[in-house]
């Protein structure tokens, strides 16, 4: 008669081991997009423009490149680039993440930024970013 119990021991030992399988295969999360983006911020302020182009989505660095005439990490702290936006957005606060399947977007006081999911960890997208009521955002640095 000790079966039920044996069987109630094993069904909460199979559904601990589920939960703790999906958890691990969440990926990362708000804390993480959040994360992203003040290391972003805090390589731009540092004048560390290699840092923080390392922390964009590959095609926005390229973009960013091409449209500047110089180097991704250049450009994010140049005066004369998109490190004169990028620099006085710089050392706000996040006051909210929004998740989306596989994007993000990280509101501060002075920019939303958009993330894409890469692996186990956010890139950021576009930054920079002002909206434009019902037409998609204008921002400085976008892939």
């Amino acid at each position: 008669m000790d079966g039920a119990p044996r069987r109630a021991r094993q069904a909460a030992a199979a559904l601990t081991l589920v939960a703790a399988a999906a958890a691990g295969c969440a990926g990362p999360g708000e804390g993480d997009a959040a994360d992203v983006v003040t290391r972003f911020y805090a390589a731009v302020a540092a004048g560390d423009g290699d840092a923080a182009c390392a922390l964009l989505l590959p095609g926005a660095a390229q973009d960013l490149a091409h449209e500047a005439g110089s180097p991704c990490g250049e450009a994010l702290v140049d005066p004369s680039e998109a490190g004169g936006v990028l620099a006085e957005r710089a050392g706000a606060p996040v006051d909210a993440v929004h998740l989306a399947g596989g994007q993000a977007q990280v509101v501060t006081a002075t920019d939303t930024v958009f993330l894409a999911r890469s692996g186990e960890s956010w890139v950021v997208t576009a930054a920079g970013c002002d909206p434009r009521g019902e037409r998609p955002y204008d921002c400085e640095v976008e892939s």
